[in-house]
Parts: structure tokens; sequence; C-alpha cells
């Protein structure tokens, strides 16, 4: 049939797979339907973190160099400020400073 046809046998059998699956006879392939939204929902996945990117650029470019640290007193670093409050070395590996 394929022949009388003039196309491959290989893409007539796809062809009636296809046909199958739409109708509900195969669960082993989407249906035109399905990967059609498929194909859609990528392309809008893309584009959202695409435009995820250019957000995240945007942000880094208005900020500068600014940063939550830059908020904190001259010679504390981040990793010392816990819950808003400044510890020192000794207050940080002594336990009674985290239990009050």
């Amino acid at each position: 049939m394929a022949r009388d046809l003039g196309i491959h046998k290989e893409a007539l059998r796809s062809w009636v797979r296809q046909a199958e699956a739409d109708a509900g006879e195969r669960d082993d392939r989407l249906t035109t339907v399905e990967r059609d939204e498929l194909k859609e929902l990528r392309k809008e996945v893309a584009e959202l973190r695409r435009a995820n990117e250019i957000l995240k650029a945007a942000r880094v470019k208005s900020t500068g160099q600014r940063n939550r640290a830059s908020s904190l007193p001259a010679g504390v670093s981040k990793s010392r400020v816990c819950r808003g409050r400044v510890f020192n070395r000794r207050a940080m590996t002594s336990r009674s400073a985290w239990v009050r």
C-alpha cells in the first residue's frame, strides 16, 4: 500500500500508529493534541526562563555592588550575624550564646 501511495512503508506505519494513538487505541504514544500541547508548554517554559534571566540581570545591574552584607557594621561579616544579632567568634562557638 505504501508503494501505491509513493511513500516509504515506515512513514505509513508511523501515520497509522499516530492515528491509532489519536483514536485512543494505543497508550505508547502521545496523541496529536498532547504533542501540540507539550510543544507549546516547552516554548512557554523557554520564554519564561529567558524572562527570568533578564530579570536576574536587571536586578544585579540595578543593585550594583550593594548587597545585604554592606548594611552591616564595619568589621562584621555576614557569617557572624544570626537573626539580627551580632556575635563575636567566642560567642559563635559557645552554646550559651545561642540558647537564650
